[in-house]
Formats: structure tokens, C-alpha cells, sequence
């Protein structure tokens, strides 16, 4: 999914607002993921370590957000707030337009 997890930024619970679940942000086009963009959600309150990955469910940042994959519904609903919340600076992350640590600054709590 992700070809190098260095790529991708995780955000906690206390960063995003989305409770239960750990959201990776993609500099996609540093990826070499032809997928589109998106975001990765990973269930669990701390769960940082690219092992984790495996498990991520893709969200893309449409309108509206599709999510590939299974979400609880509350995390899912969560989810989808924050990407509707953040989709500009999320988009312009993935394009490249927007470093990491500018990004991270930007984004905001749902």
C-alpha cells in the first residue's frame, strides 16, 4: 500500500479528534502510489509503527470521502469530518505544493 512508510506522517487521537484510530497522511506523489489520494486510518488509540500499515483501511480524499475498506461507524463518520475539514491541505500535501511539518501546522481538529 504505503512503498515507503517514511513518507507518510501519523496523527493521534489528540491531534485529529478522531477517537480510537491513528490517520497516516501520504506525500503521494513521493509514494509512487498510482491509487489516487488518500489517507490511511489505522483502528487503535496508539498504534504508530509502520507494522501497522498492514492494517490500514484507505480513505480517499473525494467528494465525498470513500472509504476502502471497514470502519466502526463512529470512526468512520470521524474520519470522514476530518478529511472534509482538511481536504485542501491534505490534497496539497499529496500534490507535493505543502512540506510535512507545514501540513501537520495546518491541519485541523475535528
Amino acid at each position: 500500500m504505503v512503498t515507503d512508510p517514511f513518507l507518510a506522517s501519523n496523527l493521534r487521537p489528540a491531534t485529529t479528534g478522531v477517537e480510537g484510530a491513528v490517520i497516516w497522511i501520504l506525500a503521494g506523489k513521493c509514494t509512487g502510489v498510482e491509487l489516487g489520494p488518500r489517507i490511511l486510518v489505522v483502528i487503535g488509540g496508539d498504534q504508530t509503527s509502520a507494522e501497522w500499515l498492514r492494517d490500514a483501511v484507505s480513505v480517499q480524499l473525494t467528494i465525498p470521502p470513500e472509504v476502502v475498506g471497514e470502519l466502526p461507524g463512529t470512526v468512520r463518520r470521524q474520519v470522514i469530518e476530518f478529511i472534509e475539514r482538511n481536504r485542501k491541505v491534505l490534497l496539497q500535501h499529496w500534490n507535493g505544493e505543502r512540506a510535512s511539518k507545514e501540513t501537520l501546522d495546518l491541519v485541523q481538529r475535528i
